[in-house]
């Protein structure tokens, strides 16, 4: 199999099992009183659980990602090159998830077009792709759709697609950071470290750009 088929593998087995249900029984434990996804945006009052909750889920992913990150990096030279790509995809995948559930927590409906569509955006800044690369792997993506508009699974291929450009980029832009993973053994613990201390400072944008559109939207739709 080729990397790229063992990266859309990975990606596809991460991303797809999103289930609102299960987010929707995490914010009840967390004290909020929602049934469906449009009730989170009548939460302002209770933001701070909200807020909690994308933590608690922030945390796991970094934790996801550290793992992969030391695994990659734990035989050095061998396992960095054979395992490399899919480290990278994986932690982008693995963000990509975290995104999803922190869209659904602040109200967003990820099967209307523009919420997807911004929820998306907020994915690729916390990235740290500046508005250039936004731009470049939108214009990618939207050529995917075109392709993609009859088959069917089109919506997750278009998806897993966007996660496996920004993965490209991802990797052209931490290649010098990922080089402790040659060493040896200490490559995974820096390697693991390197990825969980990423994810943190992504998942972190992530919370802030959700906050700041949630009490926007909040606010259009008070006056």
């Amino acid at each position: 199999m080729s990397e790229e088929l063992t990266i859309f593998s990975k990606i596809k087995e991460i991303v797809l099992d999103i289930n609102p249900d299960d987010i929707l029984n995490d914010a009840r434990e967390y004290g909020l009183n929602v049934n469906a996804i449009r009730d989170f945006a009548g939460q302002p009052h209770n933001h701070a659980f909200i807020e909690k909750l994308m933590e608690k889920y922030a945390t796991l992913a970094a934790s996801y990602c550290a793992a992969s990150g030391a695994t990659s990096g734990v035989g050095g030279v061998t396992t960095t090159i054979t395992l490399g790509g899919v480290d990278i995809a994986h932690m982008a995948a693995q963000l990509y998830r975290l995104n999803q559930k922190m869209a659904v927590l602040n109200g967003f409906d990820l099967e209307n077009t523009v919420h997807k569509d911004k929820s998306q955006l907020i994915y690729l800044k916390a990235l740290g792709f500046d508005a250039a690369a936004q731009s470049v792997i939108r214009a990618q993506v939207i050529k995917a759709a075109a392709e993609e508009v009859s088959k069917k699974g089109a919506s997750a291929n278009v998806t897993i697609r966007l996660i496996m450009t920004a993965t490209k980029l991802l990797g052209a832009n931490l290649t010098k950071a990922q080089t402790v993973k040659l060493i040896p053994f200490l490559g995974g613990a820096l390697g693991g470290w390197l990825n969980y201390m990423f994810a943190k400072n992504a998942a972190k944008k992530m919370i802030s750009e959700y906050k700041s559109d949630y009490f926007d939207r909040w606010q259009a739709n008070s006056r």
